[in-house]
């Protein structure tokens, strides 16, 4: 060893910050050599300390134990490494948006929790939504066809939302109940998440303008919320202040209460003109 001074596991993991047990974890990743002594002890170097250095920062840019480990015995002064960092650069910048729209999504949900006075009907401009269809109605059938494009859709939670979208014309029409078509939707600024992802039929993603909306917020049972005359409320709202309604109804669930005991808590974008 040259004189080279060696480390037990237990002075290693007091010199890197490490439990013996990521030691050894990380040394079977190809981040340490496995030396050992005749006795079966193990031991480690300065060396393999600047290693492990090197290595957790690479951890803090967000690659993973493989990615890092691959780095480390690259050339690091390369136009190669400095496309790794760019691309994950581009990646933590797309989680980054995610954590965004996920706190957007929280903050709705808490407000949704706060006691109001009726539905809060306000007027809104919404961006265009783009969904896929997992229903018609209540046939499903139609998600055999849309696998591909669901799944997608729910690798993306976070920007996309599981919704119902009530049509405009069993609303207009006299029928005691509507029947809700089930979709994953997204707005359509968010449509890049999709560039890149494999086996994605874009003639399958459909889109909805939204425009000037009527947003509100409903509570109720699961029976209730189908019945036609729930809508009863928005309906003499529109009328009231002029408006009629435009396109089918964009139901966003905030809580649902899967006993069916409760009472949802909904919000609903109604496109107006």
């Amino acid at each position: 060893m040259c004189g080279e001074r060696e480390y037990r596991i237990g002075e290693f993991a007091a010199m890197t910050g490490m439990s013996p047990s990521k030691i050894r974890f990380y040394e079977k990743a190809g981040l340490f050599p496995e030396r050992r002594h005749a006795n079966g002890y193990r031991y480690f170097t300065a060396g393999d300390a600047f290693r492990a250095n090197a290595f957790m920062v690479l951890l803090v840019y967000g690659f993973s134990v493989e990615e890092a480990v691959g780095m480390l015995d690259a050339r690091q002064a390369s136009p190669a490494f400095e496309r790794s960092l760019r691309d994950q650069r581009d990646r933590l910048a797309r989680q980054a948006d995610r954590l965004r729209y996920r706190l957007r999504r929280v903050d709705e949900a808490l407000d949704l929790l706060n006691p109001q006075a009726g539905p809060g009907f306000r007027v809104v401009d919404k961006e265009d939504v783009l969904y896929v269809r997992a229903s018609d109605g209540d046939d499903f059938s139609v998600s055999q066809r849309n696998g591909r494009e669901i799944a997608a859709f729910y690798e993306l939670l976070g920007v996309t939302s599981c919704a119902r979208l009530i049509a405009r014309d069993q609303l207009l029409s006299d029928a005691p109940v509507v029947s809700p078509t089930y979709v994953i939707c997204m707005p359509e600024s968010e449509a890049f998440h999709l560039d890149g992802l494999p086996d994605v039929d874009r003639a399958r993603i459909h889109r909805l303008p939204m425009g000037k909306c009527l947003r509100f917020r409903r509570q109720a049972t699961r029976s209730q919320s189908v019945r036609r005359d729930a809508y009863d409320d928005m309906f003499a709202w529109l009328t009231d202040h002029g408006y009629h309604l435009r396109a089918d109804v964009l139901l966003l669930p905030g809580f649902l209460n899967l006993d069916g005991q409760g009472s949802d808590v909904e919000t609903l974008l109604a496109p107006i003109a």
